[in-house]
């Protein structure tokens, strides 16, 4: 192996990205197809291969018979990771699952390099968990052990922003006192941080880092909020079920099938057999049949994923339309769901306060002032909402903004970071 080629991983909750350092230079890796994001998606064909990314998002729409797994960076450092589940009659770890993902884009990133890799910078949240040191301790060990397990023989960790920042700076001709605004799939990370087109070579970049801080909320928390406020209801979220004579013993509907089924790392459980005899059985007394039939007809379709993608494309169409109109006929239903902009934005108008106070207590653990930032990188899919848009604009009206890459740019400042580290 060549000693001068390194990788960086950045591994998301919604999707990832590898670079790769090789002959002085960083360059992205093509993970599907000529396309350089991937989703962080596994499917297993019933008694086939494993698919990756778009392709296994798409045998699964398309009826292919199998089990879908989505939001695999959400299970670290949970009670997931330790458990098992039933994938082509095997009793399969979800560390298992989050192994064979890795190991494809290891071997992409080694195709592409035309030799093999053995160290690693991979991306990390700020806090893989709000307020919960082990559990965040554990997420990491988590990957470490993976990465290890896979192949590499050297592995760092770096903050997801700081990547970013790496990343942009390669783009400005003079000094910036900037912020990272890093909006992923799972989490929110902030960095203000001194960009320096004279200082992108040094090793050591410790005292350009000001502050770095973040929180436990990203775009799939956007889904879920939206699932249930816009979607759910249609299959019966809010209805009541008991003796109708009897309107004071009338029972309201469990959400925890709602609550699975608007998760991506959990839909697998509201669609288990048990899930679905509870479902019916309370269909025997729900003033609400039609929307319970919608919930069965789901279950044992086991539409749960293709449910909640339409979820999860309204939100990203909502970035630049009003409006959103989402036929679920392909989904065997006859009805239509609308949503408005301003109702995504009541859904998660608490998770955006929460996002610019964790960006604000940046700020004053760096001991700068708004006004001060010269610079805003914004990066990360859920950077596109207009909510985040408006919030940003407010607090900083006099920064520049640069939204250059917003998917890419951690995964090749992450190979920057390697140059630097692995010398």
């Amino acid at each position: 192996m060549c000693a001068q080629t390194y990788c960086g991983i950045d591994f998301g909750t919604s999707n990832s990205t590898c670079a790769i350092f090789q002959n002085g230079e960083a360059r992205l890796v093509a993970l599907e197809g000529e396309k350089f994001d991937m989703p962080s998606a596994v499917f297993y064909e019933e008694g086939g291969d494993i698919l990756f990314g778009r392709e296994g998002i798409l045998a699964y729409v398309e009826g292919e018979e199998g089990r879908l797994m989505r939001g695999l960076k959400s299970m670290l450092g949970t009670s997931l990771m330790n458990e098992r589940t039933v994938i082509n009659g095997r009793a399969t770890y979800f560390k298992d699952i989050l192994r064979a993902y890795l190991a494809h884009i290891k071997r992409r990133a080694e195709q592409a390099a035309g030799e093999s890799i053995e160290k690693v910078v991979m991306g990390r949240p700020v806090h893989f968990h709000d307020d919960a040191p082990d559990a965040d301790a554990e997420s990491e060990a988590v990957l470490r052990e993976v990465a290890g397990y896979i192949g590499f023989k050297e592995v760092v960790f770096q903050y997801e922003p700081i990547a970013a920042a790496f990343s942009h700076e390669r783009l400005i001709d003079e000094d910036k006192l900037s912020l990272v605004v890093d909006l992923g799939g799972g989490t929110s990370d902030f960095t203000v941080i001194r960009l320096s087109p004279a200082r992108n070579v040094a090793e050591d970049r410790a005292s350009d880092i000001l502050a770095t801080s973040g929180v436990r909320i990203g775009g799939t928390n956007f889904d879920k909020r939206l699932s249930m406020h816009s979607f759910m209801p249609y299959l019966g979220l809010g209805s009541q079920y008991g003796t109708t004579f009897d309107q004071s013993k009338l029972l309201d509907m469990p959400t925890t099938v709602y609550q699975d089924l608007s998760d991506w790392p959990r839909v697998h459980f509201a669609q288990t057999q048990k899930a679905l005899i509870d479902t019916q059985q309370i269909r025997r007394t729900t003033l609400a049949p039609e929307a319970l039939d919608r919930l069965i007809h789901l279950q044992k379709n086991k539409l749960g994923h293709a449910y909640l993608q339409q979820a999860e494309q309204a939100k990203i169409a909502l970035s630049d339309e009003v409006v959103v109109d989402l036929s679920m006929k392909a989904l065997g239903y006859d009805f239509a769901v609308s949503v408005r902009e301003e109702e995504l934005q009541a859904a998660i108008n608490d998770q955006i306060d929460k996002i610019r106070s964790t960006m604000m207590a940046c700020l004053d653990d760096a001991g700068v002032d708004a006004d001060a930032i010269e610079l805003i990188v914004l990066t990360g899919g859920s950077s596109e909402l207009p909510a985040i848009n408006t919030m940003v604009g407010a607090v900083f009206p006099n920064a520049t903004v640069s939204r250059n890459d917003k998917f890419c740019s951690v995964g090749l400042g992450l190979a920057y970071s390697a140059a630097q580290v692995f010398v």
